[in-house]
């Protein structure tokens, strides 16, 4: 397969820190089972077999979707992953929205961009004002996925029902991204993609990044606290209030999230009159 024929059969989508490595991990020891590709998946191969595709800005060069590696395998279909806000490209062929708390991708963000890439100094208060990184960008991707919920070629799965009822809603993703595989395989998996197992293997094999990150520090990992409320402990009320504001403010990005039951609470914010 040549690079230019090189296009997805199908998308994951996610906002930073939805949950994205942990499914391609997880999705990465599915294809390879079901497949027998005979590889040893780590979280720096995987992105051989499920690349990113948020444009030459935004993608790493060897985690390009000119990398994958199994286009002769027949029936082995192309998934690509994006973190980019809905536009057409996603119109046309199957595609999964992994949504999350906003609240837990924002903690998750800054431990990440701070910690883990080092691209960000300052506190999680300023790291939210961020026009790029932080609250601004959050609305705007959820807002602009909202009138493509019902699209017949979307998918909606939060990381929240993963992390509660990992099968079901794996399997959903599985289907969706044209992958058929039982309940053992799915369980399979998911097993082989649990936090205690995926944090082991990058501690071994790293993620790919260009820096040198400290894989012995529990915030600077990929895979850091894999929790659905963690984010509670870490954020502080104003940062929170800021983040809800900003929400609510925008009718798009509100009403996805309360239709997931995904927006953040705080008893010190008051909902918007026509709420």
């Amino acid at each position: 397969m040549k690079p230019d024929e090189k296009r997805p059969d199908a998308w994951l989508c996610s906002y930073p820190k939805s949950g994205r490595t942990w499914m391609r991990f997880a999705l990465s020891n599915l294809i390879e089972e079901t497949f027998d590709l005979g590889v040893d998946i780590d979280t720096a191969n995987m992105f051989g077999l499920i690349p990113n595709d948020d444009g030459p800005d935004h993608t790493r060069p060897w985690k390009t979707i000119d990398n994958f590696s199994y286009g002769d395998h027949q029936g082995l279909p192309l998934i690509a992953m994006s973190h980019l806000p809905r536009d057409d490209r996603f119109a046309s062929i199957p595609v999964v929205l992994l949504i999350r708390n906003p609240a837990a991708s924002l903690v998750s963000r800054f431990f990440h961009m701070s910690r883990h890439a080092g691209q960000f100094e300052g506190g999680l208060p300023e790291f939210a004002r961020d026009e790029f990184y932080g609250v601004p960008g959050i609305v705007h991707y959820f807002s602009s996925w909202e009138p493509h919920l019902d699209d017949p070629n979307v998918e909606v799965v939060s990381y929240e029902e993963l992390r509660s009822e990992p099968l079901e809603p794996f399997g959903r993703i599985a289907r969706q991204l044209g992958i058929q595989a039982d309940d053992a395989a799915l369980e399979k998996a998911l097993d082989a993609a649990r936090v205690d197992r995926m944090r082991a293997v990058e501690k071994k094999s790293g993620v790919g990044q260009p820096n040198e990150y400290d894989r012995n520090d529990p915030g600077a990992l990929r895979v850091r606290k894999a929790s659905a409320t963690g984010w509670r402990d870490e954020i502080d009320e104003e940062t929170l209030e800021f983040l809800i504001r900003s929400l609510e403010e925008d009718r798009a990005a509100r009403s996805l999230l309360e239709r997931f039951g995904l927006m953040p609470d705080s008893p010190a914010v008051e909902p918007c009159p026509n709420r």
